[in-house]
């Protein structure tokens, strides 16, 4: 692994889009929250900087980071250091970013199989029911995350790796990760074919169930009165024609919402709020204000239907 210290976040992203990174590799087996490897195909052959959008729950784990793991250093008797620097190794095409490393408390020459990763995830209870598994002593992450571990011990060369999660604001769990050949052979063959497909031009295959709206900002210009014939075209027009049916059912949809609103209102008359057993409805006031805002370039989308 080579390190790199880049000066500023835009810097990192920057380095980040030369490689498939511990966040990224989750998309090329088809288990990542955020991407499919459709859309990380285009991001990197196209130089488009990958940033996952932060939740309130990134927000606050990234906030809470260096609480929660100078609590588990402590808790463990550990000496850990923060890692400001970026892992990569070249001929693989592979980086990654890390937490923190986990380092032996004596002065003598450090002998890499002393070396460790601490990742940190701060977990609510809801996400850690639905999406970790337990089973006694067996803890088990979800495999975007087991895979992000796997990914950084390959990158990094450490002989080990803990996962420290803080489940609800108040319950630590602390997982051992060693370096699995099995996956990091896996993760090798997934990135090379990766690589190999873009060095020929040749995609993914999208899903547009969960590729549409990256599709719809793939294609998000469009040439000043350039105009195509698509009258030969069968597959536009039997396209055309189910959008025109869900955009009904939309319209229809609507409206049966406006109504029950309606009838919901009458109900309710001036009450800000409604409460019953199963649910509750706010109809609270919003004060006026003064709106202005700066409208980035968008493509319009419309299909106007000629009178038969």
């Amino acid at each position: 692994m080579i390190s790199i210290f880049p000066e500023n976040k835009q810097a990192w992203l920057t380095e980040r889009l030369k490689d498939v990174t511990s966040t990224e590799v989750a998309a090329l087996f088809g288990i990542s929250p955020w991407m499919t490897e459709y859309e990380l195909w285009h991001r990197k052959k196209n130089n488009l900087i990958v940033e996952i959008e932060e939740n309130e729950r990134m927000k606050w784990g990234n906030l809470l980071q260096d609480a929660i793991a100078a609590g588990v250093a402590k808790e463990q008797g550990w000496q850990i250091r923060r890692m400001d620097e970026y892992g990569r190794i070249p001929e693989l095409r592979i980086g990654s970013s890390f937490d923190f490393s986990i380092e032996p408390n004596h002065d003598e020459p450090i002998d890499v199989g002393e070396l460790g990763l601490l990742e940190i995830k701060n977990v609510d209870g809801l996400q850690f029911k639905q999406g970790w598994i337990v089973d006694g002593e067996n803890i088990e992450a979800p495999p975007h995350i087991e895979l992000q571990v796997q990914h950084q011990l390959l990158v990094s060369g450490r002989a080990f790796a803990f996962l420290g999660a803080l489940i609800g604001g108040n319950n630590l769990m602390l997982i051992k990760r060693e370096p699995s050949p099995k996956i990091h052979e896996a993760i090798k063959q997934k990135v090379a074919n990766f690589w190999k497909s873009i060095d020929e031009n040749n995609p993914p295959a999208p899903n547009f169930a969960t590729d549409s709206k990256f599709i719809v900002s793939l294609y998000g210009y469009a040439e000043p009165g350039k105009i195509i014939n698509v009258d030969e075209n069968e597959e536009i027009g039997k396209l055309a024609q189910e959008y025109r049916k869900y955009s009904d059912v939309i319209k229809e949809a609507d409206k049966k919402r406006d109504e029950i609103k309606a009838r919901i209102l009458t109900a309710i008359g001036d009450a800000e709020s409604a409460r019953g057993e199963l649910f509750t409805i706010s109809a609270a006031m919003v004060g006026p204000a003064d709106i202005s805002y700066h409208r980035n370039p968008y493509r319009s989308f419309k299909i106007t239907w000629k009178k038969k």
